[in-house]
């Protein structure tokens, strides 16, 4: 039997098509109900989702699959509307192509730099991410906002991170593109987010739910406590053993390497060397006129607690004068609950300073969600460390895939399609 630990879409993905190819599988979800990260919860007339959560089919194959799973009429299509507050501005995202408005000299660092970095390029690769985004986008965009928002998301100097996941993630403009932004003419459809899909109701559980419904054997209240790889078997919170041929992990790698019994030292060591970001979602139900035309906007400067304010009510075509809002902030792990206390209330004070409320709003609900291992960190040591784990634990048949599992920056389709390549592989 293969046993399959979590129930988000790469656990859930794998299930299927391993039921597809006649193998027995069982998922095992220490929540209460399926989905992982990708669950939406209620408050009165709000929802909101455990932070940003979208489908952007960048997969052909995978967009295919899903939108038979969830029903493409369930899905609504949106043009991304995200934008940026720097310099007391607001414009468009991303930055690199919609500098006009800003203060002039802004435009001219920017312009300059880029032109320069394009005009010369480095002869080298990058040694670090701060490396990459001189390199790439010039000096004028590293200072005036890749720089101060990366440095404010990841909580860590930049020259620590690796570039790999800015490669696919971050647009990169021709000249023409940054000198039409620099005047007002640019497009929009910068970045592999332009267009997304999102469920028309239910917030993002529903992809959860429809996948979950084409599952035969999900087991809900199932901690892993401990894996035997010698013995394969694993052992559950509630004492009971379970013997595997094959086992699929999608919790955090960091966190199955805490689990393995008696991993080799060189293991267990790279375990200990992964790091990660945490999130801090403070949701907000917001009653009155409409707030923004955003998705969500981004704010890389200091003055404000949060990184992004999103604006889930938008992701739907229906209007209300119930908004559901979220903002966003990172910290380093091990914040203690009254900290987080004062990140949420200094969150939402700064919020009110954003001139996006009026008189006419009114605060009817805030929440809290921590997201413990949000952001898996790019560094020099996942580069080393990954191949030591997952290579230990392919050779004892044990397979971590998914965002976390795979310890990478991903979507949904990513982790749905490391689900069905792993069921191909155990079926062979």
């Amino acid at each position: 039997m293969t046993i399959i630990i979590g129930a988000g879409p790469a656990g859930m993905s794998a299930a299927f098509h391993l039921q597809k190819r006649g193998i027995n599988a069982q998922v095992l979800e220490k929540e209460s109900r399926p989905g992982g990260l990708v669950r939406t919860e209620q408050a009165g007339h709000y929802q909101f989702d455990y932070a940003g959560h979208l489908l952007h089919f960048r997969d052909r194959e995978m967009e295919k699959f899903l939108k038979s799973i969830i029903g493409e009429k369930n899905l609504g299509k949106l043009k991304r509307r995200s934008f940026i507050f720097s310099k007391k501005v607001l414009t468009p995202y991303p930055f690199q192509v919609h500098t006009y408005g800003l203060p002039a000299e802004v435009i001219r660092d920017c312009l300059l730099g880029f032109i320069q970095a394009k005009l010369n390029p480095a002869k080298t690769r990058p040694a670090n991410f701060k490396q990459w985004i001189i390199q790439n986008l010039g000096t004028g965009f590293a200072e005036h906002f890749l720089f101060p928002f990366n440095q404010k998301f990841w909580k860590i100097p930049l020259e620590q991170l690796d570039s790999q996941w800015a490669e696919w993630s971050i647009p990169r403009p021709a000249i023409k593109d940054v000198i039409e932004g620099a005047l007002g003419i640019s497009r929009s459809d910068f970045g592999y987010n332009a267009l997304f899909y999102y469920p028309k109701q239910g917030g993002i559980e529903k992809i959860a739910e429809a996948m979950a419904q084409k599952i035969a054997n999900i087991s809900l209240n199932r901690e892993i406590i401990s894996v035997h790889p010698k013995d394969m078997k694993i052992l559950l919170a509630n004492g009971r053993e379970m013997g595997y041929d094959s086992l699929v992990s999608t919790m955090p790698l960091k966190e199955l390497v805490k689990r393995l019994k008696s991993p080799p030292e060189a293991v267990e060591k790279a375990g200990e060397g992964l790091r990660y970001v945490s999130v801090l979602c403070v949701n907000l139900g917001i009653k009155g006129p409409w707030l923004s035309p955003a998705h969500w906007i981004y704010y890389p400067e200091d003055s404000y607690i949060f990184y992004r304010v999103g604006f889930y009510s938008n992701f739907v075509e229906e209007s209300s004068e119930y908004q559901s809002v979220v903002l966003e902030i990172s910290h380093l792990p091990g914040r203690s609950a009254s900290e987080l206390e004062a990140m949420a209330e200094q969150a939402v004070e700064q919020f009110k300073r954003t001139g996006i409320l009026t008189s006419d709003h009114t605060i009817e609900y805030i929440g809290t969600m921590q997201i413990p291992c949000a952001y898996v960190v790019y560094d020099a040591l996942r580069k080393k460390a990954l191949p030591v784990i997952t290579g230990f634990l392919q050779k004892n048949r044990i397979y971590s895939i998914g965002r976390y599992g795979g310890w990478e920056y991903s979507s949904i389709e990513d982790a749905v399609r490391q689900g069905k390549e792993i069921a191909e592989k155990i079926a062979r």
